[in-house]
């Protein structure tokens, strides 16, 4: 799944299976959700996704993410199966899966 940081597209979009999600509670402008790769070098910080005026709205905001990743259905791949009586296999596909980090305004806690 592609993360869009609470800033868009043109800021930070990274793949959420390659990094950990953390919040930092102890941040000067409120509670801060941050990124950092699995495979930390020393070079690399964590990135800041998203700032919230409250921890309770950055923890939901991280359930939504969860619900929403965990929302989609897969199907492998191969030929669809007749069955007695003419029945096909539905056709599935993986569609991308995205998340943006709301604005602080949009999280209803």
């Amino acid at each position: 799944m592609r993360l869009i940081s609470q800033k868009g597209l043109r800021y930070t979009d990274v793949k959420y299976e390659d990094g950990i999600i953390t919040i930092d509670g102890f941040a000067q402008n409120g509670t801060n959700v941050m990124y950092a790769w699995d495979n930390i070098k020393p070079d690399e910080a964590p990135i800041l996704m998203a700032t919230y005026s409250s921890r309770r709205k950055a923890e939901k905001v991280l359930e939504d993410m969860i619900k929403l990743y965990g929302s989609y259905i897969s199907c492998g791949g191969g030929p669809g199966i007749l069955q007695g009586s003419g029945y096909q296999q539905a056709f599935c596909f993986t569609p991308p899966k995205v998340f943006r980090f709301p604005a602080d305004d949009e999280v209803e806690v």
